[in-house]
């Protein structure tokens, strides 16, 4: 009786071990592809997540922006006062808080926030309740209004841009 050593030896199942090496490889090749296969759809459900968190994050600073440019239009030709202001606040810590957790247009946020500063920052001096304006204090008054209404137009081009920014963003994913 021979032993499979001296079979093997012989050359009479050599084609069995050859079948046993190529069933190796051939395992070892679909486990490297299903690896593969498996790191790419990993990788598309998290661009496509992150997408729908942009998505949802465009959504807020949209709606806060469109908020601001309604409020820019009202006051528009108007010189205001500290009670006009009063809604700018809210929409400025909203605007500073969605910029804070947005990465693809911060820099478009923190720039209509810097802006919605200095138009809050140019809120016109309340009006003496004699009623009379002296001719100097009317020139005064004129300038801030017209500084004022400068900010307003630097302001609404500014949330223009970051509108225009979210578009094209939107567009691309």
């Amino acid at each position: 009786m021979m032993s499979s050593t001296t079979i093997l030896a012989a050359g009479g199942y050599t084609g069995s071990a050859l079948v046993g090496v190529v069933c190796g490889v051939a395992a070892a090749l679909i486990a490297a592809l299903t690896l593969r296969h498996h790191r790419q759809a990993f990788a598309w459900i998290k661009r496509m997540r992150r997408s729908d968190e942009d998505g949802h994050d465009f959504d807020d600073a949209t709606t806060y922006l469109r908020r601001l440019v309604e409020k820019l239009c009202e006051d528009a030709h108007k010189p205001c006062r500290a009670a006009d202001f009063e809604p700018l606040h809210g929409l400025r810590h909203l605007l500073e808080d969605t910029a804070q957790g947005t990465e693809p247009i911060r820099p478009e946020l923190q720039t209509v926030v810097a802006r919605l500063d200095r138009y809050l920052a140019t809120v016109l001096a309340p009006i003496p309740a004699t009623g009379e304006i002296a001719s100097a204090e009317l020139n005064a008054l004129m300038e801030a209004a017209m500084q004022q209404e400068y900010a307003r137009i630097e302001l609404k081009n500014a949330v223009g841009v970051a509108l225009q920014r979210i578009r094209t963003l939107r567009r691309a994913t």
